[in-house]
């Protein structure tokens, strides 16, 4: 009997983006469930671009992007559904705890508070963020303001672990959690 490879997690096919130049020309890539990949290069290589393009926040010239085996061009909604987008320099909220920040997003996707408490302590423990849980995030190194951002996006998004993408500029590797 035959069974199908599961869908990838990212599936890229000459993608295209052009500016004033090309900023991304016929990339293909393709990451599976549990890989950690990150993208390298020089200013104006292309990562910002893919990225926002992977995120549904730019729409590319050419080429197609899969997730999870939704085509993200032809069904951005649902391809949306399992993505969070969280930039280098998040805005949040100082004069919140990231334990009252979650609550205050959850709020607006009008998650129920039950459910609001249950997502944000698990992502809290998830990003390990409980010893600062109650902290105003005012003081919060790039790092640390970053996690509680990621525990932002992810508070709505119908994602796992086992599969996010990030920017991670300024966030230490062993801060991040394990994916996969």
């Amino acid at each position: 009997m035959h069974h199908p490879l599961p869908a990838a997690a990212l599936d890229i096919r000459a993608l295209c983006k052009r500016f004033d130049r090309p900023a991304v020309d016929g990339l293909d890539l393709r990451i599976h469930r549990g890989e950690f990949y990150g993208l390298l290069g020089p200013n104006g290589a292309g990562k910002t671009t893919t990225l926002r393009m992977v995120a549904g926040l730019l729409r590319p010239d050419a080429g197609s992007i899969s997730i999870f085996g939704i085509d993200a061009l032809a069904d951005p909604v649902e391809a949306k559904r399992i993505t969070a987008w969280v930039s280098d320099e998040p805005m949040i909220y100082d004069k919140l705890t990231p334990y009252e920040y979650l609550e205050f997003v959850a709020g607006l996707w009008s998650i129920e508070p039950a459910e609001a408490e249950r997502r944000a302590n698990e992502l809290i423990g998830w990003l390990g963020l409980g010893p600062h849980a109650h902290e105003r995030c005012e003081g919060f190194s790039k790092g640390m303001r970053q996690k509680v951002a990621l525990a932002g996006a992810l508070v709505e998004a119908e994602i796992s672990a086992d599969c996010a993408w990030a920017a991670t500029f300024g966030s230490s590797p062993d801060g991040l959690p394990a994916i996969g």
